[in-house]
């Protein structure tokens, strides 16, 4: 049963993963951003794989989960920019526009530090993804793994990164605002 749902995946997956790509791009206009999204697509067929390869309009299927995941991730933008800012401004009476520099900054360093607390092979991959700009083949190919553990790789690491900066942002932003905290 399952090698059915693996052979599946694959053919649904080669079959697919340029519209899908192609689609998401057209929603967020950022390259990288949208090869995320799409191994998020087909991260989430496979990991309800039991259910959703038995699909009839896998098509249709793909290009809502990709749009679902392609708004999530503008709307989490906006979201996130206007919280930065009105924390900011309500608790400290500053505008983020001004520390942009600063926070990108802050951003760049964070994202660092919690790549290398990843687990070993995750960050190997999320670096030859995302420092080095190989392609999820090129990964596969490289450490001799499949796209999907590729994939499931960077789905990992996103989840670890994200939680890290999300808990280190609030104290980064305390640092900057009293000088002399550290």
């Amino acid at each position: 049963m399952t090698n059915h749902f693996e052979s599946r995946f694959e053919e649904i997956y080669n079959q697919h993963l340029d519209q899908v790509f192609h689609y998401v791009y057209s929603i967020v206009h950022h390259e990288p951003t949208a090869e995320d999204i799409t191994a998020d697509v087909f991260f989430t067929v496979w990991k309800k794989r039991s259910t959703l390869l038995g699909y009839e309009n896998i098509p249709g299927l793909l290009f809502k989960i990709s749009r679902d995941l392609s708004f999530n991730y503008l709307k989490s933008l906006s979201k996130n920019a206007k919280k930065k800012n009105e924390f900011l401004h309500h608790y400290f009476g500053i505008d983020a526009g001004g520390d942009e520099y600063l926070f990108r900054e802050y951003q760049l360093t964070t994202l660092e530090r919690a790549i290398d607390r990843l687990p070993e092979k995750c960050r190997e991959v999320v670096k030859m993804k995302f420092l080095l700009g190989q392609s999820l083949k090129e990964i596969s190919s490289e450490l001799q793994i499949s796209v999907n553990t590729v994939q499931n790789h960077l789905a990992r690491g996103k989840s670890i990164i994200k939680e890290i900066m999300n808990t280190d942002e609030a104290f980064f932003i305390l640092i900057l605002i009293i000088p002399g905290l550290w």
